[in-house]
């Protein structure tokens, strides 16, 4: 394996224990309140002081409050597991980038230009398309949990409203449900495979 590889399976391996952490944790705190155990007792008192960061702002979403039972815990393991999902996607996205921008190099070195600009330009927008769709799919999650502070959310959020706010002049929304996002994300998927078939095929 080489230093790009280890790079990235370190990056892939990091978020599997953030997503262990975080849904142990949460998993933890939904048998403290289903037990209701003494929430002065040690092990009570540290599960909900660490898990409460991560629920309370779910605990906001309209889905959610409207509840009479507690239905963050639910909904934070269901966005983990999308959070999990498209970031492993995205990091094997960056990782082919990567290796795609080295064989493009490696043909400028060979002087054979046209493999070289062929390698660099596809991948350019196929890295391009990536930072799309993830921002289409954190930003319906960021919406649903209320973030909207912080540079890289605040990037997520422009990528997010210059994706969706064309299309919302076209695709009504059924209900309250806005489907926007989703017709983006397919478009982009469907965008992606035309460059690969292009570029790669």
């Amino acid at each position: 394996m080489n230093i790009v590889g280890f790079i990235f399976e370190t990056i892939r391996g990091f978020l599997w224990v953030a997503f262990v952490f975080a849904v142990g944790l949460v998993v933890a705190r939904m048998i403290v309140d289903g037990l209701r155990l003494n929430p002065f007792g040690w092990f009570p008192y540290v599960i909900r002081r660490w898990s409460e960061p991560l629920l309370m702002p779910l605990r906001r979403n309209p889905l959610a409050f409207a509840s009479r039972y507690d239905l963050a815990p639910v909904l934070f393991i269901i966005l983990a597991i999308v959070v999990l999902a498209f970031g492993l996607h995205f990091v094997d996205d960056l990782h082919r980038v990567a290796i795609g921008f080295g064989m493009a190099a490696r043909f400028f070195a060979q002087g054979d230009l046209g493999f070289g600009a062929r390698y660099f330009i596809g991948h350019t927008l196929f890295l391009a398309l990536s930072v799309a769709m993830i921002c289409v799919i954190f930003g319906v999650v960021f919406s649903w949990i209320g973030l909207y502070r912080g540079r890289l959310v605040r990037f997520i959020w422009w990528g997010f409203e210059r994706i969706t706010a064309p299309l919302r002049r076209v695709v009504p929304p059924i209900g309250m449900f806005d489907l926007t996002p989703l017709v983006a994300y397919f478009a982009l998927l469907i965008l992606s495979w035309l460059v690969q078939v292009a570029f790669f095929g």
